[in-house]
């Protein structure tokens, strides 16, 4: 399943709020891959395709309601985009101006090859803002390059510029960027409950300012509020992350499963019992019985060999309830639960 991480609620929060018109018109997933890849991959099929599009268009509706929301697919366009089409679009741009995207110019100073179709990316989702007379269009800072592009092509073919409004990409529980590469270190749309009210009690107390300013609706006037008790030390860090996690599940779920989630971390947390609800991490084996404990923190929750046994010397990891050694041997069979101290914990399935 594709899912879609907290920070991708941003743009469609802002949507909720910037919805004016009668109608608003969102393109959907397309066959594209994304730019940031430093891989080649291949092109997705068009079933892939419309199954993944489902997947997310079933989170973007958990913001954005249905109502005044149109859906539209890229084939309406490109399905019909010849070489000739191509040809008058990619006139317009020079290669300059395209590579000075700060991802390609990471890859150049790298050496790393740029396959022709990344470079196309950008003229692609430009021309998407063409195709529906976009008005605004929302995104990351990762986009902002290619948003402006669309602006740019707008303006050239006489259409109204359309706003750019670029979000914050949100940190997960590591600090690091959000990815499907580290599920467990990222919040997902739909995740349940407990477990964003969880994540979201594990970040940094230094990424809360973060959070509360980008992943909540919360009035500005109370979130600065809020920040400004923290700095002067009038609201201890614990529970000002109580109230972000609570107003987060609120916000993704609702007030009454946000105070079950934290009836259920406090159970855990204060009581030291096991979670009721984990998210679940698959492990591949390849005929082997038995998986050591190292590779399986490596695989579950996406740490280093070096942290791995690192967190394993300090006594901080448990299997089912079990203190976790240097030589622990994890069987494969069940779905055993793997917890690295208090605030994180999976269950493993084994493939």
């Amino acid at each position: 399943m594709n899912s879609s991480r907290a920070g991708s609620a941003l743009s469609a929060c802002s949507a909720i709020s910037a919805q004016r018109s009668p109608r608003a018109s969102v393109s959907c997933v397309s066959s594209r891959a994304s730019t940031r890849r430093t891989r080649i991959s291949t092109l997705k099929s068009r079933e892939e395709v419309m199954r993944n599009a489902q997947t997310y268009l079933d989170q973007f509706h958990l913001i954005v309601p249905h109502e005044n929301t149109r859906i539209v697919l890229q084939d309406e366009w490109f399905g019909k985009f010849g070489l000739r089409d191509v040809i008058q679009l990619t006139a317009r741009f020079t290669a300059q101006q395209i590579l000075a995207r700060e991802e390609f110019r990471k890859r150049l100073d790298k050496k790393t090859a740029i396959p022709i179709k990344d470079l196309l990316y950008p003229l692609l989702q430009a021309y998407d803002s063409v195709a529906i007379q976009a008005d605004v269009e929302f995104g990351g800072t990762d986009q902002l390059f290619n948003i402006l592009t669309g602006r740019e092509l707008q303006e050239m073919v006489g259409q109204p510029a359309q706003s750019v409004f670029i979000v914050e990409l949100l940190e997960g529980l590591d600090g690091e960027k959000m990815s499907k590469s580290k599920p467990a270190q990222s919040i997902w749309l739909v995740d349940p409950p407990s477990e964003v009210y969880g994540k979201v009690m594990a970040i940094d107390d230094k990424l809360m300012s973060h959070y509360f300013e980008w992943a909540t609706v919360l009035p500005m006037e109370e979130v600065r509020s809020t920040l400004d008790a923290l700095a002067r030390k009038e609201l201890h860090p614990r529970e000002a992350k109580r109230k972000l996690a609570r107003t987060i599940t609120t916000e993704l779920h609702s007030a009454a499963e946000a105070d079950e989630a934290e009836r259920e971390f406090d159970r855990v947390h204060k009581e030291g019992a096991a979670p009721d609800a984990a998210p679940t991490v698959d492990f591949t084996v390849n005929g082997q019985k038995e998986v050591g404990i190292v590779d399986l923190i490596v695989a579950a929750f996406a740490k280093s060999k070096t942290e791995a046994r690192h967190l394993v010397a300090q006594n901080g990891v448990r299997v089912d309830g079990a203190v976790a050694t240097a030589d622990t041997k994890v069987p494969v069979k069940g779905e055993p639960l793997v917890q690295i101290g208090k605030r994180q914990a999976v269950r493993v399935r084994f493939r």
